[in-house]
């Protein structure tokens, strides 16, 4: 890959910009020098947007800064809890729940995976339309 262009952003931040490959199995590689600045993991999160899509570190849950906190006190609030004291405490008990619900979470969709009749490629088909 080569650098086609290096971006200024505001507060004097120094975006670079490369041209890259995407192979017929819709693999891009992330160059080196980028993985180890960024201190990526075997996994990272990609989010489509508007115009195109932007790659960022996976982090776990428990490392992310959305936590999900309002909508659990949300839902605390929604069920009745009025004292400040029960307020807190019945907080603390579902956010220290949370990654056993993501775990949860996790182990049925992965069931389900498990059981669905579809190949790989039909599902990729699926989600992300013709080659």
């Amino acid at each position: 890959m080569i650098v086609a262009k290096k971006i200024r952003e505001p507060e004097g931040m120094i975006k670079e910009s490369r041209i890259g490959r995407i192979t017929s199995k819709r693999q891009l590689t992330i160059p080196k020098d980028f993985y180890e600045k960024l201190n990526l993991g075997k996994d990272v999160e990609i989010i489509l947007e508007k115009d195109g899509l932007k790659i960022k570190k996976l982090r776990k849950i428990e490392e992310s800064f959305d936590d999900y906190s309002d909508l659990v006190l949300q839902s605390v609030l929604e069920d009745g809890f009025t004292d400040k004291e029960e307020i807190l405490s019945e907080f603390r008990a579902r956010m220290n729940l949370m990654p056993l619900a993501v775990q949860k979470l996790l182990s049925e969709a992965r069931e389900y995976a498990k059981n669905d009749p579809r190949t790989s490629e039909e599902i990729d088909k699926e989600l992300f339309g013709k080659d």
